[in-house]
């Protein structure tokens, strides 16, 4: 199953213009399109056109997510969609199967100013479409947000608009009466978003950004379906942390000096993380860790200048004594899944993914994250969401630290998230405490999440070494070991792996190989 590449225009592309937006009394809007042509030369300029007239649009009233070549006037069957990492063009988009289960919704739209309408939508919806490459995508089994746009969008190109689906006439609202009639509006929004992620890429230590990435023919042979490697462990730290961490310290330093002390707990590679980046800005580092935690991560926070206090019999006893440290001294506690910026830094491989992914005229069917205490999945969550909606996000669990499964399974029920205990040789994943914040990042972000156990991670790190020539911690294979354990789930699929770590304990050396 194909999934979208986002439009991305190349140098000699022409550029947008902004084009007047028609209204419901034009009677262009109430005629079917033409079936457009891949190779119609006015195609690019005709997509750059939607595109600048959404922005415009967008910017101006604050809402905004599509738009349809009939409402510029352009008689062809063309979406260009745009949810904050640039536009996504869908060439002929077609509507090939509706659920027999419908929602009602209050629709808003760029044509009809200043009114709502309450219509009746199928709650899922599979559809088909060209990209601008000229590849057939298929997006099946859509979600009901994106299911309810898609068909107002395609409803535009049969010449059909939402005042003619209203079946009263108090369907029919003003556009004041929204946050009443939707009970979300006017809520803050999500933590964290696209142009927040593109935006936060530039005060990243070059030294973490454009990691490896790459089809891994043996591997995909192996597992039955493509499998794209993100590599995060070519690096200082050998993991993807220094992403997040070297944001934050960036800004912490930019608002507080660089002399200001900072404090945190780490399972190991956060830990090394902060204190590659507080080293190169002269700022003084305190991290809490278990006193089971890791020896060779131990000496490499160490060997990066960060003072090491040992406490606890596991990551969240450390995190609960290092919080408590830095309230008594009035300290900054800079905590992995709860600081935004955070979040944010690691969004940018995302960033790298889709646009390698969509130069190429390729899609994903998945993107496959271990999730420890939810910054990397939310990142690179929200990054793909806005880049290729119906992609799906996945996050891997470890069975011996189920906490993270549980909050995202029931992100309302706080109360069922905590263990007294956990066991699993994926130390970088083992949460007992989830980040509230974290969870509520995830909800209508992570499509998925799948719970791994110990050996079906040993023997995805054996897989790595012996197919991809890679050292891999425990979290770091993880996601491997997801396919592994459902080959039928993602036969056939194109689907993308994050490799987020290589800083392997001794005792796991075994697995390599003599």
């Amino acid at each position: 199953m194909a999934r979208p590449a986002v439009f991305t225009a190349s140098a000699d592309a022409p550029t947008g213009r902004i084009r007047t937006i028609l209204t419901d009394e034009n009677p262009l809007l109430r005629t079917p399109s033409d079936v457009a042509d891949t190779a119609d030369p006015e195609l690019d300029q005709d997509i750059a056109d939607l595109a600048e007239t959404l922005r415009d649009f967008r910017e101006r009233a604050g809402f905004g997510r599509a738009i349809s070549a009939p409402q510029i006037g352009i008689m062809k069957r063309l979406i260009v969609m745009n949810f904050g990492a640039g536009p996504i063009a869908m060439v002929n988009p077609t509507i090939v199967d509706k659920s027999a289960e419908t929602q009602m919704v209050w629709d808003d739209c760029l044509s009809v100013p200043g009114r709502l309408v309450q219509v009746e939508r199928s709650e899922q919806i599979s559809l088909t479409y060209h990209n601008r490459a000229g590849t057939m995508i298929d997006w099946a089994d859509l979600p009901p947000d994106l299911s309810e746009l898609l068909q107002h969008e395609c409803d535009h190109l049969d010449g059909v608009l939402m005042t003619d689906r209203a079946d009263a006439p108090e369907s029919i609202r003003p556009l004041d009466e929204r946050a009443t009639l939707v009970p979300t509006f006017g809520q803050p929004g999500p933590r964290i978003s696209a142009p927040a992620i593109a935006a936060g890429t530039a005060a990243i230590d070059p030294v973490f950004l454009n990691s490896p990435q790459y089809e891994c023919e043996p591997l995909s042979e192996f597992l039955g379906c493509r499998v794209t490697l993100k590599v995060e462990t070519l690096n200082p730290i050998r993991c993807f942390k220094g992403r997040g961490a070297s944001l934050l310290i960036s800004d912490h330093v930019a608002t507080n000096g660089p002399h200001a002390p900072v404090i945190s707990a780490s399972a190991g590679n956060w830990g090394q993380a902060v204190g590659y980046a507080c080293r190169a800005n002269g700022t003084p580092f305190t991290v809490f860790a278990a006193e089971t935690a890791n020896p060779a991560k131990l000496e490499r926070m160490r060997a990066l200048g960060a003072e090491v206090v040992l406490t606890g019999t596991d990551f969240d006893a450390a995190k609960a004594a290092a919080k408590m440290y830095a309230a008594d001294q009035s300290l900054r506690f800079v905590e992995d899944g709860q600081d935004t910026l955070v979040t944010v830094g690691h969004g940018s491989m995302a960033v790298e993914l889709f646009d390698a992914v969509s130069a190429t005229g390729d899609h994903l069917d998945a993107v496959i994250v271990p999730t420890g205490n939810g910054a990397m999945i939310n990142g690179v969550g929200y990054w793909a969401k806005a880049a290729s909606p119906a992609t799906a996000v996945v996050g891997v669990t470890p069975t011996g630290a189920p906490a993270m499964h549980s909050a995202w399974r029931a992100p309302d029920q706080p109360e069922t998230w905590e263990t007294d205990a956990m066991s699993t040789i994926a130390d970088g994943l083992a949460v007992r405490v989830p980040v509230p914040d974290a969870v509520d990042d995830m909800v209508g972000v992570v499509d998925d999440v799948i719970p791994v156990n110990d050996d079906a991670i040993r023997d995805a790190m054996s897989l790595l070494h012996r197919t991809a020539g890679l050292v891999t911690e425990p979290a770091g294979a993880a996601g491997i070991a997801a396919i592994a354990a459902n080959r039928a789930r993602f036969e056939g699929r194109h689907v993308a792996v994050v490799i987020c770590g290589s800083n392997v304990a001794p005792d796991h050396l075994h697995l390599f190989g003599p």
